[in-house]
């Protein structure tokens, strides 16, 4: 986490915040988008799949519904409403010989403009690819036949009320000729009578009346012929440009987009949880989480040993052959350890330091004892002191005999004297076993006594380590606290929260003890789970090397 200084200070998060959530809890992201892509999958398998085919058709200019005769320019959106009519979804179901009701027909239909053009667009979904295919042709195919028909009826309706007119105009002139001819058979019968010159007089009436009708009969004749010519060269009023293909995927994302779209929000979602549960989470997992909480620094973050080291003798990694990069980085964090505890006691004048933690099995007598065996390794005059006289543990993985007399002996018996034991193999190391436990171990600890012992272990050797129980379980680590130069709190990254380490830090004070540094135990922030990487410790496999030789 990210802490912003001053007295104010407060979390604000960072990019190793998000790095250290995704790390921390990688398993659940990769759960989470194992369950996203499964339900992509899910989805795709059980969704019902719809087909969506497209044909297109022209809008020419057209005389349907001009005044005056002319072509007017269509005016798409009526041409969209005729489409889209129960009028020609009536004539599709014809076309195809089906019984479906013309509204439920264009309630998958619909019809959009392609821009700057006449042309209309007709998409229909259904959810089979091949009924999709028919009703959108058929729907395009019926419109441009009725819009057609409409173009040629009206034509058909011109043509024949100009015919009309003519052939009308033709039969009144053929009479007049027909009696034109019976009176010029008079007129030459009657030749030399006075009946010549009436016939005569008629034949010039009835000649003048043809002529006018001939004059008359001009304009619907011309008229005639423009309809008739207008009619077998005028383009048709619309036509199919494009017929649909038969659909080949369904509507819709496809099944690989769903399945990547489930992946990819799966994970985000695993990210965005991870990273709450990550802000939620007090445990300290980090040197700053500590470092706030206790008010002091962290001395040296030791990673986990893995299984095979964790219990026993086996935990005593400074001293078994283990030659694997866990071991290896987790005795060089001892190392450092041992420097920053030497550099403590340079800077504060301090040799007695109380070795604790808040609760059980966060690794205090693991952690006191591979010290102690760093500092002797490192020609230091080390004494470990177990002052867990409830659940001494020191023995067990140090191989001492847990008969033998110890601490609370001395402390409940005057009479005792010689209770150090040497570790074999460790020249500089002495231990003070906790001895068989006592019935009252709170009280030993708070003697007096106990403060002289420690006196007495400062001035014979360099540095003297009190393995003590939790803070938090006895008062016993708080007893201690005031007999010792400084207190170190070993802190397990994967248990411990911050609220607890305030409570230790509380406890320390209240005692008249001085938390003097921390100690990260099982840290795997630098990626643990034995995976490589750049920035690790160089030297591990020439370390492995030699170990095994």
């Amino acid at each position: 986490m990210m802490y912003e200084p001053g007295s104010q200070a407060k979390e604000t998060p960072g990019l190793e915040d998000y790095l250290s959530a995704i790390r921390q809890r990688k398993w659940l992201i990769l759960a989470c988008a194992v369950l996203g892509l499964a339900a992509g999958i899910a989805y795709g398998a059980i969704r019902e799949k719809t087909w969506e085919a497209s044909a297109k058709v022209l809008v020419n200019p057209t005389n349907v519904g001009s005044t005056d005769g002319r072509l007017e320019r269509p005016v798409l959106e009526r041409e969209r409403e005729v489409v889209d009519s129960n009028a020609v979804a009536r004539l599709v179901a014809e076309d195809l010989g089906i019984t479906t009701s013309p509204l439920l027909l264009l309630r998958d239909l619909e019809v959009v403009f392609v821009d700057d053009s006449d042309t209309l667009e007709l998409l229909y979904v259904h959810p089979e690819a091949d009924q999709s295919q028919d009703i959108v042709n058929s729907f395009a195919s019926q419109y441009v036949s009725k819009r057609n028909q409409e173009a040629t009826d009206l034509d058909d309706a011109t043509i024949l009320e100009y015919q009309t007119a003519v052939d009308e105009l033709t039969a009144q002139i053929d009479e007049l000729e027909a009696e034109m001819t019976e009176l010029e058979r008079l007129r030459r019968a009657a030749a030399g009578t006075p009946d010549a010159t009436e016939f005569n007089a008629q034949l010039g009436e009835v000649r003048t009346a043809r002529n006018a009708l001939l004059n008359d009969l001009r304009a619907p004749s011309s008229d005639l012929s423009d309809a008739t010519i207008a009619k077998n060269t005028r383009t048709l009023p619309a036509e199919v440009l494009q017929l649909a293909d038969l659909p080949t995927t369904p509507t819709g994302f496809s099944d690989n987009i769903l399945r990547a779209l489930g992946l990819f929000l799966g994970t985000g979602l695993g990210a965005a949880l991870a990273f709450v549960l990550h802000r939620l989470d007090r445990t300290a997992r980090e040197t700053g989480d500590v470092e706030l909480a206790l008010g002091t620094s962290v001395l040296a973050s030791i990673p986990s040993f893995g299984m095979a080291y964790r219990s026993g003798s086996a935990a005593i990694v400074m001293l078994s052959g283990g030659r694997s990069a866990r071991v290896q980085r987790a005795r060089e964090a001892f190392r450092r350890l041992r420097s920053s505890v030497q550099f403590l006691g340079t800077t504060r004048d301090a040799e007695s330091f109380l070795i604790t933690s808040a609760r059980p099995a966060e690794g205090k007598s693991t952690t006191a004892a591979n010290l102690a065996i760093a500092l002797a390794q490192g020609e230091t005059k080390v004494c470990l002191v177990n002052a867990d006289l409830r659940r001494p543990t020191i023995e067990k993985v140090l191989g001492i005999p847990s008969s033998q007399q110890g601490l609370g002996d001395w402390l409940g018996d005057q009479s005792v004297t010689n209770i150090m034991v040497s570790v074999p193999g460790t020249p500089g190391l002495v231990v003070v076993p906790a001895g068989p436990p006592p019935s009252n171990p709170g009280e030993l600890l708070a003697t007096n006594r106990f403060a002289s012992l420690m006196d007495e272990l400062s001035e014979q050797f360099d540095i003297v380590l009190v393995d003590a129980p939790p803070v938090l379980s006895a008062a016993d680590a708080s007893s201690i606290a005031s007999a010792v130069d400084g207190t170190i709190i070993v802190v397990d990254s994967n248990r411990t929260d911050t609220d607890t380490l305030l409570r230790v830090r509380s406890e320390i004070d209240r005692a008249g003890g001085t938390v003097v540094g921390a100690i990260l135990n099982r840290d795997n922030s630098d990626g643990g789970g034995g995976v490589l990487r750049k920035d690790r410790y160089a030297y591990e496999k020439v370390t492995a090397s030699r170990a095994s030789q």
